[in-house]
């Protein structure tokens, strides 16, 4: 299945659906991202370094982050980066805080132009990590005992992008444009499988488990650009 996905991917990256358009356009934009990431197995990796009178800390994240991409003609080329939350979990004086993030660089085509609208499939590459955070609270809101582990690793991302410009600003000659963009990322990130777990003192926490951030995310961007169509 990951396999049909990857190379329906890469077939509409290079597929040219716009034979006899004679237009141009150059330009950029950047925008703020949030929504919703699910990590693969993540609560169960994480549950061997999780107090076990805690609950199952789940996968499910909340992922903010930010992007920002070059156009030229069909093709954009840019990066980005995001964290990874979500609730933290407690029992008694006892709290557990899991995280991720990462960041990444990426390059898509254009396979539907419109003036105000683009779809692009992307492909990326880039790191991530994911960790724990364990404290104590004491009745003052003092962290006692805190220490962390965290795994790294690197990944590529298939993806794809929608942009769609809200709210349109023209130059005088109508070459020159901007304005407001709100737009969709749906994407999979896939990693090797590693155990390079790292306490705070920069140590070997463990070798096990072994894991690969796999997962998808959604997210929403608002943002804006600016372009040169001719």
């Amino acid at each position: 299945m990951k396999t049909t996905a990857m190379c329906c991917v890469l077939l509409l990256f290079w597929l040219p659906l716009s034979y006899g358009q004679t237009t141009t356009t150059y330009g950029g934009a950047g925008s703020f991202r949030i929504g919703y990431a699910n990590l693969h197995q993540v609560s169960r990796v994480l549950a061997p370094f999780t107090p076990p009178t805690l609950a199952p800390l789940g996968t499910s994240f909340v992922c903010i982050g930010g992007e920002g991409y070059a156009r030229l003609n069909k093709y954009l080329i840019g990066g980005g980066g995001y964290g990874m939350a979500r609730r933290t979990l407690a029992l008694n004086t006892i709290h557990a805080e899991p995280f991720s993030g990462g960041g990444f660089l990426q390059a898509g085509r254009i396979i539907l132009d419109q003036p105000r609208f683009w779809l692009y499939p992307t492909l990326g590459a880039g790191f991530s990590a994911i960790g724990l955070t364990q404290y104590e609270q004491a009745p003052t809101g003092e962290h006692l005992n805190e220490r962390t582990v965290m795994l790294t690793n690197v990944n590529v991302h298939l993806g794809l992008g929608i942009d769609w410009l809200a709210v349109r600003v023209d130059s005088d000659d109508r070459e020159r444009y901007g304005g407001v963009l709100i737009g969709l990322r749906l994407g999979y990130q896939l990693s090797p499988l590693v155990s390079n777990w790292q306490g705070d003192d920069g140590g070997m926490a463990r070798e096990e488990p072994r894991y690969a951030t796999n997962g998808y995310f959604v997210t929403l961007t608002i943002g804006a650009g600016g372009f040169i169509r001719r």
